[in-house]
């Protein structure tokens, strides 16, 4: 599919959710600000219950710990249930530097993947390309990446209620090799700025396989997973002087 059409039924997607979430009702802190860049603090940490969506299976519990911070980057590292498995690179305003892509593996984002674009506040939208490539392959990829911010909302999860802002994105890696178009990614936030964090993540994506049958002249939609992450507790880890 030409890539003008890929984007007219992006936007067209991307139309009927916003719609459909703007329906949905919402609550506004009784004195709503644009929500400016966080400011994370080394030894600053949350943690989150990670669940599968389609069956509700619990899938661990995740957490991002602040390991450094400097004008242009913060590093995060991520363990789960309690054994350190990654390291995460992000620009200011918590946009990735490098760091999985939803249901694919870790690229460089060339510029930063852009999650985030503060000030946040409701009615604002942006569209960016950037480049995504593999550190391990080498190879590059043109992700297209259009959100919005639909609004406030009233947000409970295990660590509380929360007034958080919602940022919808959606993603198209431009990975399509083979007999497998490109990976479609939906994306959601709740920013709360109590936390300098998120409060609750979905993400979701899927791809078209050719090569299989999904029925009668149809190929085969291939879903990834669908994981939610709720907050359980934030918090600060005592931090030695000098290290």
């Amino acid at each position: 599919m030409p890539l003008l059409r890929k984007l007219a039924r992006f936007a067209t997607l991307f139309a009927a959710l916003v719609t459909g979430c703007a329906e949905m009702p919402q609550q506004t802190p009784a004195d709503p600000v644009a929500v400016a860049i966080p400011a994370p603090r080394v030894g600053e940490f949350w943690e989150y219950f990670v669940r599968d969506a389609y069956t509700g299976a619990p899938r661990g519990l995740y957490r991002y710990e602040v390991a450094r911070v400097d004008p242009q980057n913060t590093v995060v590292d991520v363990y789960r249930d309690g054994r350190r498995i990654d390291t995460y690179n992000y620009a200011p305003g918590w946009n990735p530097r490098e760091m999985p892509l939803t249901n694919l593996q870790r690229f460089r984002y060339e510029p930063a993947f852009p999650a985030f674009e503060h000030p946040l506040e409701p009615g604002k939208t942006w569209y960016r390309v950037v480049r995504s490539t593999d550190p391990a392959t080498g190879k590059s990829y043109r992700t297209h990446v259009r959100a919005s911010v639909l609004g406030w909302e009233r947000v409970h999860v295990p660590a509380g209620a929360f007034d958080a802002v919602r940022v919808v994105r959606q993603v198209y890696a431009g990975n399509a090799e083979f007999f497998n178009t490109q990976e479609e990614i939906m994306q959601t936030d709740w920013f709360a700025p109590a936390v300098n964090q998120v409060v609750r993540s979905e993400g979701s994506s899927s791809h078209t396989d050719t090569s299989r049958s999904g029925g009668p002249r149809r190929y085969l939609r291939v879903r990834g997973d669908w994981l939610v992450a709720e907050l359980a507790r934030h918090g600060m880890h005592a931090v030695k002087e000098g290290s």
